[in-house]
């Protein structure tokens, strides 16, 4: 996949997250005016922390099934958090927004013939 698709999966799961989120939880961020870009920009987190730069072999431990299984499990328990502040709600929605674009990328990733890695190095 590449960097436009990424942005703009990690747009979608972004504005997602702005759709299903509990109202009592939510901040600032929450609205898709904010989301989206945030998503879009951090849709391609992935490349940025392992880039290819020209090596299709360039997917290890940030672009691995490992790094799903924890993502995916922080994110349940930030779903559920119940913060009390608007500080605490900004940071949930935050890392919410950029969880669903990080997973959206990995997501994509997962569906070419490279696939993800189960570790990879670190």
């Amino acid at each position: 996949m590449n960097g436009p698709t990424h942005q703009f999966a990690g747009a979608i799961a972004a504005l997602a997250i702005t759709q299903i989120d509990a109202e009592d939880k939510t901040s600032v961020l929450h609205h898709p005016a904010a989301a989206i870009p945030i998503g879009a920009f951090l849709g391609r987190l992935p490349d940025m922390i392992e880039p290819s730069l020209g090596n299709p072999n360039h997917r290890q431990f940030f672009h691995s099934v490992a790094v799903v299984g924890l993502l995916g499990t922080g994110m349940y328990k930030l779903y559920h958090w119940d913060p009390k502040d608007n500080l605490d709600r900004a940071l949930r929605g935050l890392l919410l927004l950029g969880g669903a674009a990080y997973l959206s990328h990995l997501a994509l990733d997962a569906l070419t013939s490279k696939s993800l890695p189960l570790l990879g190095k670190l």
